[in-house]
């Protein structure tokens, strides 16, 4: 593949991402990159693309000083070595964050079991136990009956066109899941399949609505997440 085609293709990716093409393989690349250099031809055939895909995006990101290429191998600048360090301690901040609820858990079933032993009477302690479980069984079942994000948020739903419904639902899907209010457009595009330009539209009527917000991060891209008011009114 010649440098115009190349060129043709990084060209055409930063226009389909409004001029911030990070994504999921764009993030591969980087931390792959991290590790050692790399020739093109190695990168693609590690991560199952085409090399002609895996140049376009090189190209454009070396335009942003990112990577630079020298004896037929791609490396990082200081800068891409420090989004390179972000994206993994992103993923490692998220490692974190599920092995402290289990750790919290477990801690919690220790202090539980120190309360049990202390109770002077076994008929009392069994009750209280019984008691303890059902009242967080209760509240559990009610937190999660008015942890509905769909249910605290129908009447706005309601007041919405089916793509603005659409986008909206497959954010707060996101959230459900993850527990993050935002996500990024490049994100939000290549698991939407959605094509961009519809897709930016419709995320500015919601931003009209006071439903979401934007913000583009010099680094990361466009941010798309919900406003004050909606946030709060998810977890009614």
């Amino acid at each position: 593949m010649d440098d115009s085609e190349v060129e043709r293709l990084s060209n055409e990716i930063a226009n389909q991402l409004n001029a911030s093409p990070r994504s999921k393989l764009m993030e591969a690349i980087i931390v792959l990159l991290n590790a050692r250099p790399l020739r093109t031809s190695e990168i693609a055939s590690n991560l199952g693309y085409q090399t002609k895909y895996i140049s376009s995006y090189l190209s454009y990101w070396k335009k942003k000083n990112l990577v630079y290429q020298d004896g037929g191998r791609w490396y990082l600048t200081p800068e891409g070595e420090n989004l390179a360090k972000a994206i993994i301690d992103s993923y490692s901040n998220s490692r974190f964050k599920e092995m402290l609820v289990i750790a919290k858990q477990m801690v919690e079933q220790v202090k539980d079991s120190k309360n049990n032993k202390t109770q002077q009477n076994k008929k009392e302690a069994e009750k209280e136990v019984l008691s303890f479980i059902d009242s967080k069984t209760n509240s559990k079942a009610k937190k999660q009956q008015n942890m509905n994000p769909e249910e605290c948020v129908k009447e706005i739903l309601e007041k919405l066109d089916n793509d603005e419904k659409d986008i909206l639902l497959f954010i707060i899907d996101k959230y459900k899941q993850w527990g993050s209010t935002y996500i990024y457009i490049d994100q939000l595009q290549e698991e939407y399949k959605a094509d961009m330009g519809w897709l930016f539209k419709i995320l500015r009527q919601l931003q009209t609505k006071r439903i979401l917000y934007l913000y583009q991060d010099p680094k990361l891209g466009l941010r798309i997440g919900f406003s004050k008011t909606f946030k709060e009114k998810l977890n009614c």
